[in-house]
């Protein structure tokens, strides 16, 4: 399963064809938005410990870490 660490400010944008199945979104308290295929984005919050999951299944993806600068990493995608 890949791993990818979205720093505070940083975009993942994952093309078609390339999530087959489910992305969980792992964080502590990042503030982040997601858009799904043609979808607009919106916004979200993750709690702590907890993990947001949203149904991919091949279509594009784009994950934006909207969280302030300065602190550590605080936000984690897997596929």
């Amino acid at each position: 399963m890949p791993n990818q660490i979205l720093d505070r400010g940083q975009t993942a944008n994952i093309g078609s064809n390339v999530i087959h199945g489910d992305l969980n979104v792992i964080g502590v308290g990042a503030h982040y938005t997601i858009a799904i295929g043609a979808a607009p984005a919106t916004a979200h919050v993750i709690a702590p410990g907890h993990v947001d999951v949203y149904a991919i299944n091949n279509q594009s993806v784009s994950v934006v870490n909207t969280t302030g600068p300065g602190g550590p990493p605080n936000m984690r995608i897997s596929w």
